[in-house]
Parts: C-alpha cells; sequence; structure tokens
C-alpha cells in the first residue's frame, strides 16, 4: 500500500493544476488585448524632439459621465511613449516639488540638495484634450451612446435609449504655444466599435498600459483611447516642421525700466534720443554690446540704454 500524500502536496498540486500555460494565456488572448497592442503600436515616434509640453483637460466633463479618468492621464502615456516632447508637470507632481522648494529656501534640506531658483524647465505649449459631443449619430445622440456604453446593464440601456446604434467617441486635441497664446494646431479624431475588433473581456493587459483604469478595460475606454490617438497623430504630422526650439523662434520679451536713463543713439557715451522713465516698457531688437542693448519703445524710438536699469516684464 504506497503512502497517503502529505496535504501539502495536495495543495501543491492544486495549485499547479490551476495555473495555465504561456500557451494557454497567448491562446486566450482577446481581440479586445489584439487591438489595444495595436493601439500602443500605432503612438507615433519622434526622433526629433518637438519642445516641451503641459497637458490640460478642456472645459467638457463627457470623460466623467464616461466614468473615464481625465483625458491628460491618458495623453501623458501617449506623449512619454512618443517621444516627441518633454513633458513638463504642472499638476501634482509640481506642488509636491514645490514643497521641497520651500523646505530648501528654509534651510531644512542637505547642504548640496541643489534645489533653489532657475531650474525648473519652461513650458513651450499647452495640450488640450477634450471628448466632444456629436450629435449626427443615426437613431441617437452620440453621447447617450457613450454613456450608455460606459454604464452597462439596464442603466446604460436608459441613458442610450436603446436609439444609438453604434458607439463611438469624437475627441479634439489643441496646442497652444505659452509665449505668444496662439493656437499652433487643432486636430480631431474618431473611432467607433464598428471599425475596431473586441472579444470578450478584457482581463490581462500590461498595468498602465494606457494609463490605467477604464481607458484599458471597457470597450468605451478603448475607443476614447483610439480616437486620441489619432488626433494625436495627426498633430504631430502637422507639427513636423517645429524647429524643436520654441523659445527662439518666440518675439523676443518686453523690458521694463527700473530706474529712470537714458536712451542713447550708440553705446558708452552717444547723445541721448530720449529720457526713460521708471516703469516704460521697451523692446530689445537683440543687439547687445557688453551691459549695452538696443531697445525700442512704443514710439519706434530706437537707441542704447544699459541693461542693468532694466527688469523682465510681466
Amino acid at each position: 500500500m504506497s503512502p497517503k500524500p502529505s496535504k501539502l502536496v495536495i495543495v501543491a498540486i492544486a495549485l499547479t493544476m490551476g495555473l495555465p500555460s504561456v500557451a494557454d494565456a497567448q491562446s486566450r488572448r482577446t481581440g479586445a488585448q489584439r487591438a489595444q497592442d495595436q493601439q500602443i503600436a500605432a503612438i507615433p515616434r519622434c526622433t526629433t524632439n518637438l519642445g516641451t509640453i503641459t497637458i490640460t483637460d478642456g472645459q467638457s466633463s463627457y470623460w466623467r459621465e464616461l466614468q473615464l479618468s481625465p483625458p491628460q492621464s491618458l495623453l501623458r502615456v501617449v506623449i512619454q511613449r512618443s517621444g516627441c516632447f518633454t513633458l513638463v508637470d504642472r499638476g501634482s507632481g509640481l506642488s509636491v516639488a514645490q514643497r521641497e522648494r520651500e523646505m530648501a529656501a528654509g534651510g531644512d534640506l542637505q547642504r548640496g540638495s541643489n534645489i533653489g531658483g532657475g531650474q525648473v524647465r519652461a513650458a513651450d505649449y499647452v495640450l488640450v484634450g477634450e471628448i466632444a459631443s456629436q450629435n449626427d449619430n443615426a437613431g441617437g445622440s452620440a453621447l447617450a451612446g457613450l454613456a450608455g456604453a460606459a454604464l452597462g446593464g439596464r442603466a446604460g440601456a436608459i441613458v442610450g435609449g436603446l436609439r444609438t446604434r453604434r458607439q463611438e467617441a469624437n475627441t479634439v486635441l489643441s496646442l497652444t504655444s505659452v509665449r505668444t497664446s496662439e493656437t499652433v494646431a487643432v486636430t480631431e479624431g474618431y473611432a467607433s466599435r464598428s471599425n475596431m475588433s473586441w472579444g470578450a473581456g478584457a482581463a490581462g493587459f500590461g498595468a498602465g498600459a494606457l494609463g490605467g483604469g477604464a481607458y484599458e478595460n471597457t470597450e468605451i475606454g478603448r475607443i476614447v483611447a483610439a480616437s486620441f490617438i489619432q488626433a494625436y497623430t495627426d498633430m504631430v504630422t502637422q507639427l513636423g516642421g517645429l524647429s524643436g526650439n520654441a523659445a527662439a523662434e518666440a518675439p523676443i520679451q518686453t523690458y521694463t525700466v527700473q530706474q529712470p536713463s537714458t536712451l542713447r543713439t550708440a553705446p558708452e557715451g552717444g547723445s541721448v534720443v530720449r529720457a526713460l522713465p521708471q516703469g516704460l516698457r521697451v523692446y530689445p531688437t537683440g543687439k547687445r554690446e557688453g551691459v549695452w542693448w538696443e531697445v525700442m519703445d512704443d514710439n519706434d524710438n530706437i537707441g542704447w540704454v544699459q541693461n542693468e536699469r532694466l527688469a523682465p516684464g510681466t
């Protein structure tokens, strides 16, 4: 009579029987999972950095009704993967960084921490992402269908009214220059269930592949993600001519006179063009000789002034 297996062996056998092999896991990959792999692969890659960028959400709040996280959580991942821009944080990360800087200013941090003024990198652009409403969906509004898909079940049927025939997402990205406030680009993305393949279930994605949450594990989330990726791809294509040096391309910033001075025809003793009262706004032309800058006033008078008499305008 053979000895009875111990309880430990029985548990080990049970666990082993319950674990799927790698081949089993691959064979059970759903159409939804494959679709998301395609989405990630569709994110454009840039060989040249186009500048620094920060992200904010638009005024519309449809993403809340769809039970999605804010668009910036998805766009942050898309931009990071693309390498087209350098992300600068203007949200919770910056708030924590500011507390570190306050401790540095108060002398609380260790010597050599190298935290101080003039280190924060400026944003060249602000990217605004919005989920736009759409009313051309036959038999009902696109928003109702999107909300119905997100809610699911009977509640979803009530919201969708059973009149919306397809799930779709229309998104808009707009890029604004921080220095000039000009709208550099506006692109629109569109995706629908009809042009994507979905399988049953959505488990098994890599954590945070597209920002986490409902963008990965709900159908409507993946549709919205596809729409944003399309809009971002079109935007990057439009911006292909950017030099990547937005600071150099922007107009020279204004300066104000901090101490009464004089505008002269030449550095080091030129004749006086006019008096420069405190608070006057002037525009540097870009010409410099030592501490002397050539500037122009609002009346198009051009001359030279010592730069220590000036301060950047706000």
